[in-house]
């Protein structure tokens, strides 16, 4: 489950999911439990509690944006980080991170790339005629398109089913089919 956040204070006694990284800290794939929040002129300072460690620590961000982008709300993860190693855990912040995927950005490049290709095997041999050139710059990006979308979702549906099977492996007389 994902959250939007209008004010800090509505972080307050969630857990979240550390995305990125914090020197000394927090490390990506874990889960905080956010204490409190204040808003000041100068950003927002976040103290929060790693939940393996128990370790308490404040954090500085310049807005709520910054914040979002360190943690993301996910209930999912806080309540079965126990049975998810942290390589799961990783592998599921990557594909539940669709920033670049849900844009649309990884098949409009592969899309690119092939349309550049495309023109410099036209331009070598220039003796195509014009319904071959059609064929070339329409059909292609779009088969492409669709193939490496399809591939990536693929990915995604393989990764998410291996990470449920294994929080439903605890569940004790559910089968899952």
């Amino acid at each position: 489950m994902k959250l939007l956040l209008n004010n800090i204070e509505d972080a307050v006694d969630q857990k979240y999911l550390v995305v990125k990284s914090l020197r000394n800290q927090a490390e990506a794939g874990t889960v905080i439990h956010i204490m409190g929040a204040q808003t000041g002129n100068d950003g927002v300072t976040v103290n929060y509690r790693v939940m393996k460690t128990g370790q308490d620590y404040s954090c500085k961000f310049a807005d709520i944006k910054q914040f979002a982008k360190w943690a993301s709300a996910d209930s999912f993860l806080a309540r079965y980080q126990d049975n998810l190693t942290p390589s799961d855990i990783k592998q599921y912040i990557k594909v539940c991170d669709t920033s670049f995927m849900g844009s649309g950005g990884i098949p409009i490049l592969a899309s690119i790339g092939v349309i550049l290709l495309v023109l410099i095997i036209m331009c070598i041999a220039s003796v195509i005629q014009w319904w071959q050139l059609l064929i070339g710059f329409v059909c292609i990006p779009v088969i492409i398109y669709f193939g490496v979308t399809t591939f990536y979702k693929r990915k995604r549906n393989k990764v998410m089913s291996k990470i449920y099977s294994k929080v439903s492996e605890s569940w004790g007389g559910v089968v899952l089919r």
